[in-house]
C-alpha cells in the first residue's frame, strides 16, 4: 500500500506576493547604480517570479529590466531568446533551492558572457547546498531534512503557494 504523502502549507499567495515584494525592494537597493537589471527565470515558476518582481519594482522604479527564460531540458541550457549581459548585473531567478545544482549550471554558463555581478535569488533557500552557490535574496530559509520535499505550486490563476511533505 503506497503512503500518502501528507503537505503542509508554509506559504500562501499573500505571504509569496509580501516575500516577492521584499526582494524587489533588496534587489532595487542593491542595483540604485544601474541603468538595468536582466533577470534569469528558471523555468515555469522562475518565470513567473521574475514577472512578479517585475511588476513590483516598476511600481516603484524606471529602472529598466529584462527578463530572460532559462530552459533547462536533461542537463542543458537555452534561453527564450538572445542576450549581451557584458558588464550588466544578472539576477537569476528560481523558485526553491535544493541542492543548488541547477542555480550552479546557469551561473557557469552565464559566466561565459562575462557580466559584471551575478545573483541569485528563491523563494524558498532550504539550506542544504551541495554545491558552491550562496543565495542572495531569499524569501524564506528553510532547514529540512532531506527525506522533506518542497514544492511550488502554481493554480490555474497564477497565485502561488509553497508546501512541505
Amino acid at each position: 500500500m503506497k503512503k500518502l504523502a501528507v503537505q503542509n502549507l508554509i506559504l500562501d499567495n499573500s505571504d509569496i506576493e509580501n516575500k516577492i515584494q521584499r526582494i524587489g525592494l533588496e534587489i532595487l537597493e542593491d542595483n540604485i547604480d544601474q541603468s538595468k537589471i536582466i533577470l534569469f527565470g528558471i523555468s515555469d515558476n522562475g518565470k513567473l517570479i521574475s514577472q512578479k518582481l517585475i511588476d513590483h519594482i516598476n511600481k516603484i522604479s524606471d529602472i529598466k529590466i529584462v527578463l530572460i527564460d532559462v530552459i533547462i531540458n536533461n542537463g542543458s541550457i537555452a534561453y527564450n531568446s538572445k542576450f549581451d549581459v557584458l558588464n550588466e548585473s544578472i539576477i537569476i531567478v528560481g523558485d526553491v533551492s535544493q541542492t543548488g545544482k541547477t542555480l550552479q549550471m546557469v551561473i557557469s554558463d552565464l559566466m561565459l558572457y562575462n557580466p559584471s555581478k551575478i545573483k541569485t535569488s528563491v523563494i524558498i533557500n532550504r539550506d542544504q547546498t551541495m554545491f558552491p552557490v550562496k543565495i542572495d535574496y531569499s524569501g524564506l530559509s528553510l532547514s529540512t531534512s532531506v527525506n522533506e520535499h518542497v514544492d511550488v505550486i502554481i493554480d490555474k490563476k497564477g497565485r502561488l503557494s509553497v508546501y512541505l511533505s
